[in-house]
């Protein structure tokens, strides 16, 4: 069956033309306008595309570089059969590394010492590029080694943490500190 065709054997329009299988002819009535309004737009939208693209990306990969500075943070829990509270200060170096302070507060008080001295310690840190979440092994002298689990929300300002060792139920949170880097040297 032939395409129906206008008066001259032309299309109507070049939607009837498509749905229709005529062939578009270059002086069919208003074609040319339709052509200029079809090039603009496609020129703006491929402007469009070009300025937006660079917002429409995959989120970046997380790595130890996103974990970096000082955070100020609190911890409670129980650590062997000792209840405890803690405050204290971190900071970690974008690289793996992280120092810091914490003084402890152990079984409400009742026990001497009822609080530790403010204890300097060290710990290795790697974040996980795919979840954006981080492990830490923390060492504190006089009380051993303990390994955390850590969230992070807001670009790594705020922190969520539990301890991973059996026989230990500590969580707490931490959040970055503004100004000093270093915890040592607080102003």
């Amino acid at each position: 069956m032939a395409p129906p065709l206008t008066q001259a054997g032309r299309c109507p329009k070049v939607v009837e033309q498509a749905m229709n299988g005529c062939l578009p002819t270059r002086d069919a009535p208003g074609q040319e306008e339709e052509e200029r309004y079809m090039t603009r737009t496609v020129v703006f939208a491929s402007f469009l595309f070009c300025a937006a693209a660079p917002l429409i990306r995959a989120q970046d990969p997380c790595s130890n570089a996103d974990l970096t500075g000082g955070y100020s943070f609190v911890a409670s829990g129980t650590f062997g059969d000792q209840t405890f509270a803690a405050a204290g200060q971190t900071t970690y170096d974008g690289v793996g590394g992280a120092k810091g302070l914490i003084q402890i507060s152990l079984n409400g008080g009742s026990e001497k010492p009822a609080v530790t001295p403010v204890i300097g310690w060290t710990a290795t840190y790697t974040v996980d590029p795919a979840t954006c979440t981080a492990t830490k092994t923390m060492v504190v002298p006089g009380v051993g080694t303990l390994h955390f689990f850590i969230t992070a929300a807001n670009g790594f300002a705020d922190l969520r943490f539990i301890a991973t060792d059996v026989g230990t139920a500590i969580s707490g949170t931490a959040g970055k500190q503004s100004g000093s880097q270093d915890p040592n040297h607080s102003r």
